[in-house]
């Protein structure tokens, strides 16, 4: 329903207009009604009303003014039908023309006020359908400008992009607020979508589903959005599993992204240590090692997983479980479940990029480790970084091998619709986004022909079917199968079906 609200000094007329207009026929309710300019503003100000019916002479403010005053102050100005008495009414209509819907004469008509109602909800109906629709598109098109920054993209371009979306030019201090939940999505998106605002960005998705929002230090922005962490979890607590996570970055080229990297880790460890509640990056246990990874380690077990080399996971898993200046065994539990929850998000994300089955995979995993949230002993974190690593290497290899068939194929059918085109395979690689040498040997192992062979076999079957069913000339035919040069063109014709194109024609 729209929401109208009635401004007159005359009780009568407000009376009149409450009984006999069917509000409810045309899409509208009476959210208000006011006797004067001053009610009136407040009342537009508290309940942003759709449409605003008033009187022009009223006490202490006029209807002009209240016209004027919604049309610089608000984002979104109700519309105005205006109220005259006769002898105001041809002022009326000069002194505010193009600005208001209607202008009705009192007494008032109650077929005239229906009719202006049916038209003026109809575009009311319509606005709202086109900016929601913007506002769709707008978050859809932030929320992809926030993960390509958040996954590493530091192109200028992007930078600015970004800056001028959130308006935080010269504002380098960021804080993210980041939160996953079990149920109740939309209704938190609503709550961080009222918080956000010219401090803040409209709230955003990660590629986790983690749902995040982030602020610039302007006007105690970063202290509210903190405070509205602690809100939606005590909001949620009993209602849902919900984790809620702050990071902060004083200043730095990169403060948003590290700004979300920290509430992402925050979040990450909370899970881990208590299931739910509310957590600061700033909270993490300081020096003890908890919220540091031994990123060399983590480096070279990455690399091992990543190139198949299952005989070196052993020995890098437990570097990555060991300590890293004396390389023994760590008796700080939290470091090693630390250490273990970095490589399942290295490994995971891989997976991702290789538009594997995540959830699958930390299925499988958790079936045959168990959970590592009830580990508590180093013998079986260091059987859940074997069984986490040698299932990656696994899962990795086949997904790269689905993958890069799925790719060979769509190449092949490239060429199948391309033929005729001057195409080289140094140019199809990079179309793929595929090593050339890789591509030409995948692609012979996929159809039995070189990338050569099977672009001269599609041709020269296309040029058999035009000189059998058409009555083009050799010139034409050799440019209509992808050939430019009719010489060429005969002379692998005659290579591959031991005939000339001519005598072909007339055996057939």
């Amino acid at each position: 329903m729209m929401d109208v609200l009635l401004v007159d000094d005359e009780p009568w007329v407000l009376e009149g207009l409450r009984t006999m207009v069917n509000w409810d026929k045309f899409g509208f309710q009476i959210c208000g009604e006011a006797e004067n300019g001053n009610d009136a503003w407040a009342k537009i100000e508290n309940l942003q009303p759709d449409l605003v019916i008033t009187d022009i002479h009223m006490p202490s403010v006029s209807g002009l003014e209240l016209i004027e005053r919604s049309k610089k102050t608000m984002d979104r100005p109700p519309k105005f039908v205006i109220l005259s008495g006769y002898d105001s009414f041809e002022y009326a209509k000069v002194a505010l023309n193009q600005r208001v819907e209607e202008y009705l004469l009192k007494p008032i008509d109650e077929v005239e006020i229906e009719a202006v109602l049916d038209v003026i909800g109809r575009k009311i109906v319509e606005e709202h359908a086109s900016a929601e629709a913007y506002h769709r598109e707008h978050a859809l098109y932030v929320n992809s400008l926030f993960n390509r920054l958040l996954q590493g993209d530091d192109s200028s371009e992007l930078q600015d992009e970004v800056n001028r979306t959130l308006q935080m030019e010269g504002h380098e201090n960021m804080a993210c607020l980041l939160i996953s939940t079990d149920n109740y999505m939309g209704d938190v998106k609503q709550h961080l979508q009222s918080f956000a605002g010219t401090r803040c960005s409209i709230p955003f998705t990660d590629s986790e589903g983690n749902i995040g929002l982030f602020a610039v230090d302007i006007d105690n922005s970063l202290k509210r959005l903190e405070e509205l962490g602690r809100n939606l979890f005590e909001i949620y607590a009993n209602l849902a599993s919900i984790i809620v996570a702050f990071g902060y970055q004083s200043s730095g080229a990169c403060a948003m992204r590290s700004a979300y990297e920290k509430a992402l880790f925050a979040l990450k460890w909370k899970r881990y240590q208590y299931k739910t509640g509310f957590i600061r990056d700033q909270d993490l246990p300081p020096k003890d090692g908890l919220a540091k990874v031994n990123q060399q380690a983590l480096a070279g077990l990455m690399e091992a997983i990543l190139s198949g080399e299952t005989d070196k996971v052993e020995v890098k898993v437990q570097a990555l479980l060991a300590n890293p200046q004396s390389e023994l065994t760590v008796s700080n539990i939290e470091y090693v479940r630390v250490q273990l929850i970095a490589l399942e998000m290295g490994v995971l994300k891989q997976l991702n990029e290789l538009e594997g089955n995540v959830d699958a995979f930390i299925q499988q995993v958790q079936n045959e480790a168990g959970d590592i949230t009830g580990i508590n002993s180093f013998p079986r974190f260091l059987e859940y970084g074997l069984m986490l690593s040698r299932t990656a290497v696994k899962e990795i290899q086949e997904q790269r091998k689905r993958k890069e068939f799925s790719t060979i194929f769509q190449v092949e059918q490239y060429v199948n619709q391309e033929f005729r085109e001057n195409l080289r395979l140094q140019e199809l690689a990079q179309k793929f986004h595929m090593n050339a040498n890789y591509l030409g040997q995948a692609f012979k192992q996929q159809t039995g022909k070189s990338f050569r062979e099977y672009l001269n076999d599609k041709r020269i079957d296309e040029a058999k079917r035009l000189l059998r069913q058409s009555s083009k000339c050799i010139a034409d035919v050799a440019v209509h199968s992808g050939y430019l040069s009719t010489d060429y063109f005969i002379s692998q014709f005659k290579r591959m079906t031991g005939m000339a194109p001519s005598q072909y024609r007339k055996l057939q």
